[in-house]
């Protein structure tokens, strides 16, 4: 079949036999089950391979676990294999001492980094209090946000990965090499062991059970586990569970939030290609497969809609060419069918892309259940390859590690998306020397100079520039510990089997051995600093209508008594109105924060990646925020990714999207998000066609949006047994809207939504 022929417009039902799969999915999934890797690989770490060098007694403490787990099988299911959440202690169990990465991490930084301590109490280590703390930077480190090569499984099976370490095992002749060799191994041969209990459970179910039907059932299941994930796979079928229990291995290995399938539409299609296009399977039994995976991904993760694993469909190849399928389709309409959260399912956008494509990804946009996020290829393509970072061919092969985290598809060590940065924080302090507008605690600033001291607006500004290249650089080193940790503590011997180079280099993903060791971190509120800026020179300076000392009184109270002030700085222009002078602001900072990430190499010789969104992080660190310049209130949330705020909206969908558009989108080498609410009740399928098709001319990255009714919304909030159903777009994930905190609710309810 002609890659052209996907426009064939079909549909998928979501059949009783998956109807009464996924309810019992989500019941399991909200109860949970017992985890047992905790206890065992302790067990086996502490005592029975206490005596063998430490990567091998990691790799086979993490063996006998996975295959001491227990085996979860459940009738009528075709994909097979369950287990829950947990955790990893290799991470962060205080109680394995020196053999934990994080806590050792952080013992070294409170040595290594002395100058960390002055920014002590700008540093946050755990969940604030809203409104009674303020911070800079999130400190620690976040792995995960990636995906790994399951298609070297689907293609040459398990054994085949193994002969492949096996070979580079018997020609090497560097020790370290030969020992992460060694331990890939161990972990392979635990992964075909952890199936074959599988294989003999269902065994025991085909003897006892009491129908024909039924026995066809099972005896199928079982023919395709013997088959894989053993060998490689020969139909769709046995690739849809392939994959499956490749997934469930390596995230029991590495059970993070925002570790994704990934390009999964590209990797599956060649194995649905041929059965497709001869008639062997039709579109509605392959979207049944698809659709019962996706039930038993979510089924593990069933309550922690955060946790993201995310799958992009359609988009550009690495020769540049389309790679919507009728797969791509599939996976849009079997999750549409589905009111779940994981996986969740992105769309990739191309000018290669057909018309039809376009027009699929506006409606899943519009129809989708709040759960879509749209792409751009070319722009992001673009900043990814800029300066020569990473060949086209490997960028064009980019994900979204969770909510949004860009890197190429299993390519990336795993601390790509590793902290939050507060940038209207920096300005606050720096604007008042170092006083907290929230709560009047001291914040002691060493190189920048406060505004009261400032003869210029450029002076002031390049002391908050200052200020944030001090903060973000600590934060900087502090990775760089994190990844040596991350390395000793947590090798991952079986993700990285499956991570592009670490075969070839004979190294574990932290270790060296993965192709891109880029790190990551999220500057949220660029716009409200921006706009505070803005404000500063044209209140301060330009027009002078009021001193410093004077805006800061004015702060402190809130605008308490000022009302005559605060609606001056109200008026003043801010990004996403339209003004030249307010977008350039914007423009201008989103270049310096760009600029202090760029310089920074880590210990790969690799980059920091700018990587724009806000996840639940606007009402949080709008609660640590005092009062701004430009007329916003102490307490209110700031904006998402690169939106204007609210306030700033008020000339329309059309005005801000252009001043959006207008910023340096090449700099931001981790992705630009951006969230566009409309009225319900307004937004249709080709006036948003239109705004999506002028988004991506001018190079916007990533376009995202809730169509919800806010009545809705507020019933809920009075109701919430009766809207369990209702998922919202949060900032880069979706959510069941009655399961997030109250803050995060009202934030959604008052955002600015665009209408005629």
């Amino acid at each position: 079949m002609a890659i052209a022929d996907h426009i064939a417009p079909q549909r998928f039902t979501l059949t009783p036999r998956l109807r009464a799969v996924a309810a019992a999915a989500a019941e399991r999934g909200a109860a949970g089950a017992p985890f047992l890797r905790g206890p065992n690989q302790k067990h086996a770490f502490f005592e029975l391979y206490a005596d063998l060098p430490l990567p091998e007694r990691q790799a086979r403490s993490l063996a006998y676990a996975m295959v001491n787990e227990p085996v979860r099988l459940f009738p009528g299911e075709r994909v097979t294999g369950q287990f829950y959440g947990g955790s990893d202690p290799q991470l962060g169990d205080a109680s394995w001492g020196e053999f934990s990465a994080f806590p050792a991490a952080a013992a070294r930084i409170a040595k290594e980094i002395p100058e960390l301590a002055e920014l002590a109490n700008q540093w946050r280590e755990a969940e604030p209090v809203a409104g009674q703390g303020s911070y800079i930077l999130a400190g620690g480190a976040s792995p995960g946000h990636v995906a790994w090569n399951f298609h070297l499984i689907l293609e040459h099976g398990v054994e085949g990965l193994m002969a492949m370490h096996q070979e580079a095992l018997d020609s090497a002749t560097d020790e370290q090499a030969r020992e992460y060799y060694r331990c890939v191994l161990i972990m392979l041969e635990a992964m075909l062991e952890w199936n074959a209990r599988h294989v003999a459970a269902m065994r025991e179910m085909l003897a006892a059970a009491t129908t024909e039907a039924e026995r066809e059932f099972i005896a199928e299941n079982i023919a395709v586990m013997e088959r894989v994930p053993a060998h490689p796979a020969r139909s769709f079928r046995e690739a849809i569970q392939s994959f499956y229990f490749t997934w469930q291995a390596v995230m029991y290995e590495v059970p993070y939030g925002g570790n994704s399938p990934g390009r999964l539409d590209y990797f599956l299609w060649p194995h649905l290609k041929d059965e497709f296009a001869s008639g062997a399977i039709t579109y509605q039994e392959a979207a049944e497969l698809v659709a019962e995976l996706f039930i038993k991904i979510d089924e593990r993760v069933h309550l922690s809609d955060g946790h993201v694993n995310t799958i992009v469909v359609g988009g550009m190849g690495p020769d540049g060419g389309d790679c919507v399928t009728p797969l791509s389709h599939i996976m849009l309409d079997a999750f549409e069918q589905l009111n779940l959260t994981h996986p969740a399912v992105y769309t990739r956008l191309a000018n290669v892309n057909p018309p039809a494509w376009w027009d699929r990804c506006v409606e899943y946009m519009l129809r989708g259940g709040n759960r879509a996020q749209i792409i751009v290829d070319e722009p992001l393509i673009a900043a990814m390859t800029k300066d020569g970072r990473m060949p086209f061919e490997d960028a064009a092969m980019y994900m979204c590690g969770g909510c949004m985290e860009i890197n190429p598809h299993g390519m990336n060590s795993d601390l790509l998306f590793s902290f939050t940065y507060n940038v209207p924080k920096t300005v606050e302090l720096v604007l008042t020397g170092g006083e907290c507008l929230r709560t009047g605690q001291p914040h002691r600033l060493s190189i920048a100079r406060p505004l009261r001291d400032c003869a210029s607006f450029e002076e002031f500004y390049q002391s908050c520039v200052a200020e944030m290249r001090r903060a973000l650089f600590v934060q900087f080193r502090c990775l760089d510990i994190y990844s040596e940790e991350m390395a000793r503590c947590r090798p991952a011997f079986l993700e990285s089997s499956m991570i592009a180079d670490c075969l070839e280099r004979g190294r574990s993903q932290q270790d060296g051995g993965a192709r891109y060791a880029d790190y990551g971190g999220t500057p949220v509120g660029l716009q409200n600093a921006a706009d505070a800026l803005h404000a500063v020179k044209i209140a301060v300076f330009d027009e002078a209508f009021i001193t410093g000392d004077e805006l800061i009184a004015a702060l402190r109270d809130d605008f308490a008594g000022h009302d005559d002030l605060r609606a001056r700085l109200l008026a003043i222009p801010k990004y996403g109105s339209g003004d030249a002078d307010a977008d350039a602001m914007m423009a201008r900072l989103v270049t310096d924060v760009c600029d202090i990430f760029d310089a920074f190499r880590n210990r790969h010789g690799r980059y920091v990646k700018p990587i724009i969104f806000t996840f639940v992080w606007a009402p949080e660190m709008g609660a640590s925020l005092g009062a701004s310049p430009d007329g916003r209130k102490s307490g209110e949330p700031v904006g998402h990714g690169l939106t204007p705020q609210s306030c700033a909206m008020a000339k329309g969908l059309g005005a801000a999207v252009q001043s959006c558009t207008s910023l340096p989108h090449d700099r931001v080498s981790g992705g630009a998000s951006t969230m566009w609410d409309t009225d319900a009740s307004w937004i249709n399928q080709g006036l948003l066609r239109s705004v999506v098709q002028v988004f991506a001319d001018q190079g916007g990255h990533i376009f995202q949006g809730n169509m919800t009714d806010v009545e809705e919304l507020k019933r809920a909030l009075e109701t919430p047994g009766a809207y369990h159903h209702v998922i919202v777009r949060v900032g880069g994930f979706s959510a069941r809207f009655t399961s997030l905190s109250r803050p995060v609710q009202m934030e959604i309810i008052e955002r600015h939504r665009h209408k005629a």
